[in-house]
């Protein structure tokens, strides 16, 4: 599973993301947010932007990802 995290760098975040790193499971992660989480580790990619609404250029990044709500069963929006 491909993992796409917002909020790695909040008190939260960084333990989702210490999990999703460790789990053989997940084959890779991609943390958004407007810092970078000073983290590296072969899993782990990085999307730093000043503006969260503004994925115009992201889409390459974005490509592949399954929505966490996916992942975990949730119902997708119609």
């Amino acid at each position: 599973m491909k993992v796409i995290l917002f909020g790695a760098t909040g008190m939260v975040g960084q333990g989702v993301l210490r999990e999703c790193l460790r789990d053989d499971g997940v084959e890779g992660v991609l943390a958004v947010g407007r810092s970078s989480t000073g983290r590296t580790h072969r899993k782990l990619r990085e999307l730093v932007r000043k503006d969260l609404f503004d994925f115009g250029a992201a889409g390459a990044d974005l490509r592949g990802m399954t929505p966490a709500s996916s992942a975990s069963g949730f119902p997708q929006p119609a």
